[in-house]
């Protein structure tokens, strides 16, 4: 909660995150086991204590993510000391929980864990990949006592946040102008950066391809009427990420997650039921419905997808070089891109993708920029797409910005976000500075644990 983990933001770094787990049974305070060494309380804060382990397992994790092995015995008691400082706001914040009687149910708990679950799949790729990552199965993760007990701890904390500290929604330019004047000094040079505009075409297969699909998925959706195993057609035919899981997405997501006529079909099962085939952007889909609880449903898909033919890639690529031609020639790139872009994103922006460090490319991103001119627009480049589609794009680059010191018209947004960040850690810091007078705490010297 203190600010110099905003300004550690601001430097692009990641924030020190508690995610240490807490003592195992049988130790620090149970029944020691062969092996096991006594964990040591560094600190107690009201009735919960912050144990060495969590300090030791945070400053492993911060200079991890900064590609380091180790920092000087020095800078290392400096940070651990500041990783314990930021313990004791969290655990005030709880013990303030404790006083005000907030309490988190099971249900809710559940629900963190499936986000989280969600999330991990939505970075691994399915369910299967998540259990290879972790070397635990997804119910083995959600039930760990010490994953729970985290999580109840993180949700019990924002709770207290939400009824005691005022939230900072935005800041006005004074603020941030305030922001970099204290800051200026510590905010780093800004790398060197392109911004950028892109107009996307996607590769649509023909009707006729469209159409076998369809009828292949339809006789999918009658064989399953039929008494057909669900989840044998998932591994056999889906061409989505979670076909080896059977077609399960692996958690429970609320209204708002999928695609508009997928989720309308979705919320319409009831469990145990299977829809008829469902068409978006992605392809064909056929729904079971797991389970559901409240607003929120665990769902299995197969999905159809019409195969696409070199000519419908020739077809894409070509009508973005007649785009391509056209903006050259002195048309407006912006205008052509609300018009010709399948990127709802960016085409509402008129194709920009904003201001991006030269760092933050990949290489092939970083050939085709420096291969142009500033106004000059590339050839069609193969893409990606999410939702496993693929596609076309061109890109203009509009202007290259040189390195430099943090400059307000520049860099107005990150300041911004970071002025944000500011405030609210002084609201936060009013918060605990009373807090903390009311809570029982208990520290310990860290250096002679080392």
């Amino acid at each position: 909660m203190k600010f110099s983990y905003s300004i550690l933001l601001f430097l692009c770094f990641l924030p020190v995150h508690a995610l240490a787990q807490t003592p195992p049974s049988g130790v620090a305070g149970g029944t020691l086991k062969e092996g096991q060494k006594l964990d040591a309380v560094v600190a107690v804060v009201g009735k919960h204590p912050i144990y060495k382990s969590s300090i030791d397992a945070q400053a492993q994790l911060f200079v991890m993510q900064r590609g380091l092995t180790e920092l000087p015995a020095d800078s290392m008691m400096r940070l651990r000391r500041q990783i314990l400082d930021a313990e004791i706001d969290q655990k005030v914040a709880l013990a303030k929980a404790d006083d005000d009687s907030i309490t988190v149910s099971e249900q809710e708990v559940d629900q963190a864990l499936d986000q989280r679950i969600k999330s991990y799949v939505a970075r691994f790729g399915s369910e299967a990949a998540v259990e290879k990552a972790f070397g635990q199965t997804v119910t083995e993760i959600k039930s760990s006592p010490s994953i729970r007990d985290r999580t109840r701890e993180t949700l019990l904390i924002q709770k207290e946040e939400e009824k005691s500290m005022p939230r900072v929604q935005n800041v006005s330019r004074q603020d941030v102008a305030e922001f970099l004047k204290l800051y200026r000094d510590s905010l780093p040079t800004v790398g060197a950066g392109v911004e950028l505009a892109t107009i996307v075409k996607l590769i649509t297969p023909q009707t006729d391809q469209k159409q076998r699909s369809l009828t292949f998925a339809r006789s999918l959706v009658d064989s399953l009427h039929h008494g057909s195993d669900f989840a044998d057609f998932a591994r056999r035919y889906s061409q989505h990420s979670t076909a080896a899981s059977g077609g399960d997405l692996g958690a429970f997501f609320p209204r708002g997650t999928f695609l508009p006529a997928f989720e309308e079909a979705a919320f319409a099962l009831k469990p145990g039921e299977v829809s008829e085939v469902v068409t978006t952007e992605q392809g064909y889909h056929i729904i079971k419905l797991l389970d559901r609880r409240g607003e929120e449903i665990h769902v299995a898909q197969i999905l159809i997808k019409p195969t696409v033919s070199s000519a419908d890639e020739a077809a894409a690529r070509d009508s973005l070089e007649l785009v391509r031609s056209r903006a050259l020639s002195g048309e407006d790139f912006a205008k052509l891109a609300t018009t010709f872009s399948d990127d709802p994103e960016t085409r509402s922006f008129g194709g920009s993708l904003g201001k991006i460090r030269l760092e933050d490319l990949a290489a092939e991103q970083k050939a085709v920029v420096d291969s142009l001119k500033e106004g000059g627009v590339s050839h069609p480049i193969r893409i990606a797409y999410p939702g496993g589609r693929s596609g076309w794009q061109i890109v203009k680059l509009m202007r290259r910005v040189p390195e430099h010191k943090v400059s307000i018209d520049e860099d107005y947004r990150d300041l911004e976000s970071a002025a944000i960040q500011w405030k609210q850690s002084q609201e936060s810091g009013k918060w605990l500075a009373i807090a903390r007078k009311t809570v029982y705490i208990s520290i310990h010297d860290l250096a002679k644990y080392y």
